[in-house]
């Protein structure tokens, strides 16, 4: 199988209107995504309007369930600081009336460390990294807070074994050395590869989904990235990386694999960010509304 190109230099990236082709030729699939809304009943910090993203959700939700697609994708940080803004959030996501598959964010563990094993079942997850498929498209959905010093309570082996990757990480320099950042341990690195070698054997087209992104080196960068980039370059399956966690959005293309970090709806109190997603058989047509830049990505 071929490996993807980007069309265009990012500079030169589509915006916003299908082309004749897409518009006549229907869709292998169609889905939506959301990145980073993290809501929060918080005063505004910075530039973050915690307070509008619920609004911002449901104007979202009306358009993607609209464009009628299979599913809807959410890459992460649905929710911060407190475990009783799922109850906000997740009942607007209801009103997509399609499943929503979702991943772990950094924020979505910003709780007490009672409530942190309940994250996984209070998004209807089933598990902390899955996979699923959908019109022949296999989705890989990792969890990038595997190694963290926040996934698990404070006082677990786990978190301080964590921290001293950390140490490390930061006496190395290593730009995404942050403690808001995690990475994927060596179980999940292997699930990894079992999956894409199932994928390339069954000749599959894979969309691999994570919260942080791989690439570039700065300071949202998963811990571990060389050795999750390690894994995916051993596979021709692989179509694209999508990820959120850096709200300004991103794009980067290795070994002709686009990588993509969508951008967070938290930003302008009155500006929304989200995508409606289509793969054909030789393109995937990101179509974005808001602060969402339009991308055709070539399969």
């Amino acid at each position: 199988m071929k490996r993807r190109h980007f069309i265009g230099s990012v500079a030169a990236t589509l915006v916003a209107r299908p082309t004749m082709a897409s518009a006549s030729t229907p869709p292998l699939l169609r889905f939506g995504l959301i990145a980073d809304a993290q809501y929060a009943d918080a005063d505004p910090w910075n530039d973050r309007h915690y307070r509008a993203t619920p609004e911002k959700l449901k104007r979202a939700v009306e358009t993607i369930r609209a464009a009628k697609p299979a599913f809807t994708l959410h890459l992460g940080d649905l929710i911060d600081r407190d475990f009783k803004a799922f109850g906000t959030m997740l009942p607007l996501l209801d009103g997509l009336g399609h499943p929503v598959h979702h991943l772990l964010g950094n924020h979505d563990y910003d709780v007490a460390d009672a409530e942190k094993a309940r994250v996984v079942s209070t998004l209807s997850m089933p598990h902390d990294y899955y996979t699923f498929r959908s019109s022949g498209i296999r989705f890989v959905m990792l969890d990038t807070n595997d190694l963290s010093t926040y996934k698990r309570p404070a006082d677990s082996p786990a978190t301080k074994s964590a921290a001293d990757y950390l140490k490390r990480l930061e006496e190395a320099k290593a730009p995404g050395g942050k403690p808001w950042n995690g990475g994927i341990a060596e179980a999940q690195l292997g699930w990894l590869d079992r999956e894409l070698t199932a994928a390339d054997a069954a000749k599959e087209r894979v969309i691999v989904c994570g919260h942080h992104p791989l690439i570039p080196a700065d300071m949202h960068q998963a811990w571990n990235f060389e050795e999750i980039l390690a894994v995916l370059d051993r596979h021709s399956c692989v179509a694209a990386y999508f990820n959120g966690h850096n709200h300004a959005g991103d794009f980067v293309e290795r070994n002709g694999i686009p990588y993509l970090t969508f951008r967070s709806m938290l930003h302008e109190p009155e500006i929304t960010a989200f995508s409606i997603i289509d793969v054909h058989a030789d393109r995937i047509v990101i179509t974005g509304h808001g602060r969402e830049e339009s991308r055709v990505l070539k399969m």
